[in-house]
């Protein structure tokens, strides 16, 4: 054992081999590419076959559902193999899915194919998602995890406009589909090698799923009844940051007159740049001022740039800025989210309750993205991007609203609100 680690708050000691933050990176990696090669690189090719942006908003919705459902993977996670042999597992399995991609003709008659497969893929990725969680919970102390979340964070988004936009590049300069798809499946492959030196503790065999259920629920109230454990389901479930409209715009881009080649750049490299500040910028806040409150701030960063870009002119050069803009503020909301949800992870169900974590935070994801698909088609893409910064910005002050009101008894009038 090279790290015994402590977490949650019960102080259980949990034995197992970690790896550095930025390895975790690397884990988290396959989530981002395979989200930006569906929201990037498949819209943005399936917009130019032909194919409504209803319909690919309605693939993207569904693409995004596992990720709501990641509480019905965490107690798999805790009853049976290793996280680390689960990634090992989905990882593979999600890589051949997307290599499948390459022979399925981009056409509104294959959309009920390929939207099943989008589905399937990211249940994939968003079990090794939480599997790589899970063992971050099992061998990476407090102290290190707004690190974890940081790298995590940025590797997620990061990914998924590195994905997007080298999967973009790739079909339209060098083999098509084929090329894009069969590349990131082999950079999902590369991902396993941090598994050589993660070591998690194997979960004790044997266990009943009853008193499993039992723990999961101790674990739960243990959350849920007090205040802190409240705002911070509150705070990842509230629809903000989501960048709903955000993985729409490969799709609606001639809308500025943006170019393939700049969509390809400024989606695809430059934004997927741009998020690793953000997720740095995130993490070093959270170390300096509370969480939520960092996190509610730069939510409410991203609705207000949505918003801008909505009223702003709407021509190539501005379809940049307000992106890259977008895409740190982005980052720097997710690492702050995620530093909510690792501080509530504990020895105890740690696969379960990060994901019920996450779950809930996915969920807002799901149901935005096929709002603001309905709203682009009924009324434009200025009308979408209005209505998710809106969303943003009204839940995240009514969010502070109630975590002023509800402050503890006796707590000073100049107390932050969101502390």
């Amino acid at each position: 054992m090279d790290e015994a680690a402590t977490a949650g708050s019960g102080g259980a000691q949990i034995m197992g081999r970690a790896i550095p933050p930025f390895l975790f990176g690397v884990l988290a990696l396959p989530v981002g590419l395979g989200r930006g090669f569906v929201t990037v690189t498949l819209s943005y090719l399936l917009a130019h076959n032909g194919v409504s942006v209803a319909a690919i908003a309605a693939m993207v919705s569904l693409f995004v559902i596992p990720e709501v459902w990641k509480f019905l993977i965490g107690p798999a996670l805790d009853l049976t193999l290793s996280p680390t042999r689960w990634y090992a597992i989905t990882i593979t399995v999600g890589a051949a899915i997307l290599a499948t991609f390459a022979v399925i003709p981009l056409t509104p008659a294959a959309m009920p194919l390929l939207t099943g497969l989008a589905f399937l893929f990211n249940c994939a990725f968003t079990a090794a998602g939480s599997s790589a969680t899970a063992a971050m919970a099992l061998t990476t102390p407090q102290r290190r995890r707004g690190a974890v979340a940081a790298w995590s964070q940025a590797a997620n988004l990061g990914g998924a406009g590195l994905g997007g936009g080298l999967g973009l590049w790739l079909a339209n300069h060098a083999g098509g589909q084929q090329t894009a798809a069969l590349c990131l499946a082999a950079v999902c492959l590369l991902c396993l090698l941090p598994l050589l030196r993660l070591r998690a503790p194997r979960p004790t065999r044997g266990q009943p799923i009853l008193r499993q259920g039992a723990d999961l629920g101790r674990t739960l109230w243990a959350l849920v009844r007090t205040r802190e454990g409240v705002l911070a389901i509150l705070a990842v479930t509230l629809p903000a940051a989501l960048g709903a409209a955000t993985s729409l715009l490969a799709a609606v881009a001639g809308d500025w007159r943006a170019s393939a080649d700049m969509v390809a750049l400024v989606l695809g490299a430059v934004s997927g740049l741009a998020t690793l500040p953000g997720c740095i910028l995130g993490g070093y806040l959270c170390d300096l001022f509370p969480r939520r409150t960092v996190y509610v701030l730069t939510a409410m960063g991203c609705g207000l740039c949505e918003m801008a870009m909505a009223v702003g002119p709407h021509t190539p050069a501005a379809f940049a800025v307000f992106v890259i803009l977008n895409a740190v503020l982005l980052g720097s909301a997710w690492a702050a989210v995620s530093a909510v949800i690792y501080e509530q992870l504990g020895a105890r169900a740690a696969a379960t309750l990060a994901a019920v974590l996450s779950s809930c935070a996915n969920l807002p994801v799901a149901v935005v993205t096929a709002i603001v698909g309905r709203v682009q088609t009924s009324h434009g893409s200025a009308a979408m991007l209005m209505v998710e910064g809106g969303l943003g910005v009204a839940s995240m002050l009514a969010y502070a609203l109630l975590a002023w009101l509800w402050r503890p008894a006796g707590a000073s009038a100049l107390t932050p609100a969101i502390a």
